[in-house]
């Protein structure tokens, strides 16, 4: 009986292991639904975020979407843009916000996939009025940016602040 209850606790313990990781391996500051610490871009191991977020995502359903998002996080410091950008509208297509958020910085900066500053602003928009405070940041970016048709450096400011007054 006391091998079956070890044998039982060692499953669980692995399964929330995997879970667990993915968040703390990957955690991105701009999600508000965010379980952990902060990982800042430059310090993802990328590999093992890779497997523990692909380890979640086999093994819990609850948040699927946000592990795509970090995966992706990991995809992307590894140079492994296709399957970034995959995974990030995979998490998108689920309505996650932060995963809108990060489709938009996607598009705003082009580096990863063609430039689209009007679907940018769209999406940063859609993000901020599910939640996520960073696309007021990113709103004031690019309404700073005389390249934008919609360039507004007053529009800017405004944005600016809300990201700041959060």
């Amino acid at each position: 009986m006391r091998i079956i209850i070890l044998a039982i606790c060692s499953v669980l313990a692995n399964k929330a292991y995997a879970v667990e990781e993915c968040d703390l391996l990957g955690s991105l500051e701009a999600d508000p639904f965010s379980t952990s610490e902060p990982v800042k871009f430059q310090d993802i191991q990328s590999t093992k975020l890779v497997k523990a977020c692909t380890e979640a995502i086999e093994e819990q359903n609850d948040n699927v979407a946000r592990y795509y998002l970090l995966r992706a996080r990991g995809h992307l410091r590894g140079g492994s843009y296709e399957q970034a950008i995959n995974d990030i509208s995979l998490s998108h297509d689920m309505d996650y916000p932060a995963a809108t958020f990060a489709l938009a910085t996607l598009y705003h900066f082009g580096d990863a996939m063609p430039q689209d500053l009007e679907r940018a602003a769209s999406l940063y928009h859609a993000a901020f009025n599910n939640g996520v405070t960073w696309a007021a940041r990113g709103l004031a970016i690019l309404y700073e940016d005389f390249s934008f048709d919609n360039y507004n450096p007053e529009l800017a400011k405004e944005w600016l602040k809300k990201f700041e007054g959060v």
